[in-house]
């Protein structure tokens, strides 16, 4: 026989049906009892009849109880005298009811869906049985408070129902906001850890979130939201400067160290050999409960999140599976930008490798075209070096052992290319540039012409408007 327990505070209604019913039933009390697994518990009365106990005493479900009986054979029991019932039935109600004198006695069921959710019960002093009207009248009120305990059972169920629903559509936008920000932000992961502690705060329950990311042997602060985030700013200067060690000494540590979420309800009140550093910023940051769950990728920790409460409340099972979920989401916000960041990076190498074989291409059919006339090649490889090495002027030199001459140029100006011929031909010294890349038979970088001390052609360089 399926039991269960109806949901809500009916206890009020049930009060009233059994008012009414010791009272149209000529009876000297009412009881009501609801069912609650193996046993039940009386829940409403009404009447003149002591009781060692009042409501909420518990009864073992049992044949041997008049109310009970009702329960089991779901039928209504009427005894017309208890005191004459055959030893063999009843016997506990015999027992319990003797020293209040009940003799008669009616119990119905209380039914849905043809399951006995408890009984409403009547009883008498009086060896007067029950009318057929009284007990069709019990059956009656038995049926409402059915019919009542059912709707407030339904209406709790819509209410959690609703809850249930509003929670999910704000989770829903909460992930939306985050989804939002890994699209606008595809190569910048802050944006994205900020919108995401900020959601954990509001739907965790927790003024107070920190997410840590790992760098090396330390986890570093990567965002934060709440009145300890701002002190961590006050006191180290930025998030970004709080560094905790990965050992199991802070509660963030220990969480990356296991693999596990630790939930402290009292980090104050741990034991001194426990959490020396998490103890050591508890009492710089005044945080009491505290939870980390760490950042798993591949079941590799990548850092943790945190959620932190200035008084002693531990988080709810809920609470610490929404943490999860934001820690699961933090983890592929991270891996997005990680990923899109290495995208980026190599499209940005296939561009180059493209642009330098186009380059080479073009040169190359500069090369098979003008095979009488190399100035055509020339004039392609200082083009091909401004557009492929992001400058801005390109100069091509032919040294012939002796003398040094500029056969090539682009995007120089007149200035420039007067001051060109002012210089060449000339011999290989370190005072140019391109003289010493012929002493030294290397490549040779010079950051600033102006101050370099053995550069002697500034104004070449600033005709060409260097």
């Amino acid at each position: 026989m399926r039991r269960s327990r109806p949901p809500g505070d009916v206890q009020s209604m049930l009060a009233a049906v059994a008012k009414t019913a010791a009272r149209l039933c000529e009876a000297n009390d009412a009881l009501i009892h609801l069912v609650e697994g193996e046993q039940s518990r009386l829940v409403a009365r009404y009447g003149r009849l002591r009781m060692a106990l009042g409501l909420g005493k518990v009864y073992p479900l049992t044949l041997d109880l008049v109310t009970h009986r009702a329960i089991v054979e779901l039928r209504t029991i009427h005894v017309r005298d208890l005191a004459k019932a055959p030893r063999t039935r009843f016997r506990e109600s015999r027992a319990g009811q003797r020293p209040l004198g009940v003799r008669a006695m009616l119990a119905t069921p209380l039914l849905r869906d043809g399951v006995a959710i408890g009984p409403i019960v009547i009883r008498r002093t009086t060896v007067r049985p029950f009318t057929p009207k009284q007990i069709a009248l019990l059956k009656t009120f038995a049926d409402q408070a059915a019919i009542a305990i059912e709707n407030a059972r339904l209406s709790q169920e819509l209410e959690a129902r609703n809850e249930d629903l509003s929670e999910a559509l704000e989770q829903q936008t909460a992930t939306a906001e985050i989804l939002g920000a890994i699209s606008s932000s595809p190569t910048d992961i802050r944006p994205v850890l900020e919108t995401l502690v900020h959601a954990a705060a509001r739907f965790c329950g927790a003024t107070n979130v920190a997410l840590l990311t790992l760098d090396g042997g330390v986890l570093r602060g990567a965002a934060a939201a709440g009145p300890i985030g701002e002190e961590i700013v006050r006191r180290y200067g930025s998030i970004e400067a709080l560094e905790i060690p990965v050992t199991r000494e802070s509660v963030s540590g220990r969480a990356v160290s296991e693999r596990r979420a630790v939930h402290i309800h009292d980090l104050a009140a741990e034991p001194e050999g426990e959490f020396p550093v998490g103890r050591e910023l508890q009492r710089r940051l005044g945080h009491r409960t505290v939870v980390a769950t760490p950042l798993l990728r591949e079941g590799t920790p990548i850092g943790a999140i945190l959620l932190f409460r200035t008084e002693v409340k531990p988080f709810t099972d809920k609470q610490l599976q929404l943490l999860q979920t934001f820690a699961d989401q933090a983890v592929i916000a991270i891996e997005n930008v990680r990923l899109f960041k290495e995208l980026e990076a190599r499209n940005s190498e296939l561009t180059v490798a493209l642009e330098q074989q186009t380059a080479t291409s073009e040169i190359l059919r500069v090369i098979s075209s003008s095979q009488t006339d190399v100035q055509p090649v020339f004039d392609t490889i200082v083009r091909s070096a401004v557009m492929l090495c992001d400058g801005l002027f390109s100069g091509l030199y032919q040294f012939d052992g002796q003398l040094i001459q500029q056969v090539a140029h682009h995007n120089y100006t007149p200035e420039a290319i007067e001051e060109v011929h002012r210089i060449f031909p000339a011999r290989p010294t370190r005072g140019l540039g391109v003289g010493r890349a012929i002493l030294e038979r290397a490549v040779v970088y010079i950051p600033d012409v102006e101050v370099d001390p053995e550069f002697q052609h500034q104004g070449l360089t600033r005709a060409i408007g260097w």
